[in-house]
């Protein structure tokens, strides 16, 4: 009987440890550093995944202006700049991700709808440069410039039609807000609703997270310098 007792505790603490994971540390998860209204406004790039499974909004202040943050945002790109996030992390996974630690003016240059941004070294995941709107506003969108956009398809093959949006903001003179919205939709199965949760969510806060404190100080380093 002491040893049943003992089981129903458990299942009921691994209970509770689950539901706090579901509802209470993975929302705060997809809006760190978010308020309400960044949360519930509407960014550019919004209208480019119709019906999106996964949405998250993170922010962060940084002290510079946004005309100095926004040429980093520009850069992104495993062809280019980087994630400026732990590179390390990125090329466990053979990525080989360098992130730049200034701004590179052959990067600058970029036509919305004709260049586009890669994730990988084999340039097998494309994203289209949708909205180039400085110093406001960089999205990209999944697909190959020239090609409709990634249909909702196996999120294990890839198939996710994603959009990817870096939105600045300025506080005054000398600081501003920085924003990152994505948003993504792929088919719906037990097994992707799984890894989602346990896999995509918090990897892609840890990775975006660092992406938001790399950009900063390297922004905040370069006005100062």
């Amino acid at each position: 009987m002491k040893r049943l007792h003992k089981l129903v505790l458990a299942a009921v603490a691994v209970k509770a440890l689950a539901a706090a994971y579901l509802f209470v540390l993975l929302p705060c998860l997809r809006r760190w550093g978010a308020s309400d209204d960044e949360v519930a406004r509407a960014l550019p790039g919004d209208d480019l995944v119709s019906d999106p499974l996964y949405v998250t909004t993170h922010a962060i202040i940084v002290a510079a202006p946004a005309a100095d943050v926004f040429p980093w945002l520009v850069q992104i790109g495993q062809n280019r700049g980087g994630f400026y996030t732990y590179d390390g992390l990125e090329n466990l996974m053979k990525l080989d991700v360098h992130s730049a630690e200034t701004v590179h003016p052959e990067w600058q240059d970029l036509r919305p709808g004709e260049d586009y941004v890669t994730l990988d070294p084999d340039e097998s995941m494309k994203m289209t440069i949708a909205v180039l709107d400085p110093p406001h506003a960089f999205v990209i969108r999944s697909g190959v410039p020239g090609e409709p956009p990634q249909a909702p398809g196996d999120f294990f093959k890839g198939e996710i039609d994603f959009s990817w949006a870096f939105v600045v903001e300025p506080i005054g003179a000398a600081s501003s807000r920085l924003l990152i919205r994505c948003k993504g939709s792929w088919r719906k199965t037990l097994a992707t609703a799984f890894v989602r949760r346990l896999g995509l969510e918090p990897v892609h806060f840890i990775m975006e997270e660092g992406m938001l404190r790399g950009i900063r100080s390297r922004a905040e380093r370069a006005v100062h310098r």
